[in-house]
């Protein structure tokens, strides 16, 4: 059913506003629906390829409304993520479709593109290259070839979208099999927006989308219809767009909040990150600080001399709230036996694993040990989706455990960290003993950043905790704060010209 996910971001959520979103798909959209009896009641197989009308008002769309309440969020939430890996890992997306669905294809590949930031292709883009092909190939082969010259590798996806997503049985879109057999070779990944049963897609598909057909006789406008609704959903998508679309920008400026939370509204916890014993205990004191994190260059940064002792001296302190501490052996039989002594200290310490060691090898071996044997980890470093994927599935099922991503460091490439931080909370959401971190905040926006990505906890340095009181500050009167900051300084520095 269609609930939640991708659609809370655009508003698809309660039966008002579907109904209210519908009215603005209107134009240009073929919809049917059914048609209404004096009294207000559908007829009960009486179709019309028109709109209901109520009162001289345009009224529910009957059969798209129910359509759009039938969809199954959970593939399209599935081939979000695999998009969003495609992308991570410098894939290609390569549309196909035949008739209508071509056309869909060759808008999507620009909403691809424009909108996800992904390098997306369509064979029907290139007309003299499909024709030429079907010529000297034949039609069964022309997406196959124009796949094969495209060098499709492991790294692409193929998006299928088709109104019944290929039949060998009965030779229906020949050329979409092919092109999946193909890819299958090829092992990209293959998702589809399909109609009917899915056909040879949803067969083939590692994530397929079926539109639900409710009037036979309506299934390949609806279907094609529905591809625009799903890709729009897709490439609007907290996880996939990077880009702001034209009308939106004009009508609400992005550097214009109209509604910030306040603290209390927050399910984030907040964890104080340090390794400073003065911060630590003025953190240990705040009534939002719910467990501590510290690092060995953190440590180093304090002038902590003996690791042991003072980890020990703050664990005297902090006994009813978690703390990580960090292994920093590089080797993994060394590594193991830190973990172990570290463990010992505390119940309520953590021990933070980092996902490698400095020679690439995966440390997650090692994780899924330890936390299969009663060791509550924390895997530190993470940075992409693959690791945190990873990650999960080692420690899934062990000790409690928790994945620290370093949205901080994601976002000093360039990269907005928020997309990739709620793929993340999806994957970890489907484990109820693992949380997810959100590490190396840059600033107190943060906060409220990870706490929309569906993140468990972030790690706060002295200097966003000291920042948490600004928190809803109306502008006008930070502003002139800020004024008279800048005028007192000159002040008190005797500056002259």
């Amino acid at each position: 059913m269609l609930q939640c996910g991708c659609f809370d971001a655009i508003g698809l959520v309660h039966q008002d506003q579907i109904q209210r979103w519908w009215r603005l798909r209107r134009v240009g959209m073929p919809i049917c629906a059914l048609r209404e009896s004096r009294n207000g009641t559908p007829k009960a197989g009486e179709v019309a390829f028109h709109y209901v009308k109520r009162s001289g008002k345009i009224g529910k769309l009957v059969l798209t409304e129910e359509i759009a309440r039938l969809l199954d969020a959970e593939p399209v939430e599935k081939v979000a993520a695999l998009l969003v890996r495609v992308r991570e890992r410098s894939g290609r997306l390569f549309v196909l479709g035949i008739g209508g669905s071509a056309a869909n294809a060759s808008h999507a590949v620009n909403d691809f593109r424009k909108i996800a930031d992904i390098e997306a292709y369509a064979p029907t883009d290139n007309v003299s290259e499909l024709t030429a092909r079907v010529n000297d190939e034949g039609w069964a082969a022309a997406f196959a070839g124009w796949l094969r010259v495209s060098r499709l590798t492991a790294r692409d996806a193929v998006l299928v979208l088709s109104v019944g997503g290929g039949s060998i049985e009965r030779n229906v879109s020949p050329n979409i099999v092919a092109a999946l057999d193909y890819a299958k070779s090829a092992g990209a990944t293959i998702l589809g927006i399909v109609g009917r049963d899915g056909g040879y897609t949803a067969r083939m598909a590692d994530a397929c989308i079926i539109i639900p057909i409710l009037h036979p006789d309506r299934t390949t406008p609806h279907t094609e219809a529905f591809q625009a609704v799903i890709w729009h959903l897709l490439v609007s998508h907290p996880a996939l767009q990077r880009k702001g679309t034209r009308w939106e920008s004009i009508a609400k400026p992005a550097m214009e909040r109209s509604f910030v939370k306040s603290l209390s509204d927050l399910k984030i916890k907040l964890f104080a990150d340090s390794a400073d014993k003065a911060q630590i205990l003025e953190a240990h004191a705040h009534p939002l600080v719910r467990g501590f994190t510290t690092n060995p260059t953190l440590m180093r940064t304090a002038g902590v001399q003996d690791y042991e002792a003072f980890a020990r001296e703050i664990l005297g302190i902090i006994k009813d709230r978690p703390i990580s501490f960090e292994v920093f052996s590089d080797d993994f039989s060394e590594m193991e036996r830190q973990a172990r002594k570290i463990a010992l200290w505390a119940s309520n310490v953590f021990v933070k694993i980092p996902v490698m060691n400095t020679q690439r090898q995966s440390s997650l071996e090692l994780a899924k040990k330890l936390s299969h044997s009663g060791v509550k980890i924390n895997v530190t470093a993470v940075l992409t989706l693959d690791q945190v994927e990873s990650a999960a599935a080692a420690v899934a099922g062990g000790a409690p455990s928790v994945i620290s991503v370093f949205a901080g460091r994601i976002a000093d490439t360039g990269r907005d960290p928020v997309p990739l931080m709620s793929t993340a909370a999806k994957i970890v959401s489907e484990y109820s003993d693992i949380e997810l971190l959100w590490a190396s905040p840059r600033e107190l926006l943060n906060i409220f950043q990870a706490d929309d990505a569906g993140c468990h906890i972030i790690t706060v340095p002295q200097s966003i905790l000291a920042k948490l009181d600004v928190v809803g500050k109306n502008l006008n009167d930070y502003s002139l704060e800020t004024v008279q900051m800048f005028h007192n300084d000159a002040c008190k520095s005797g500056y002259q010209l």
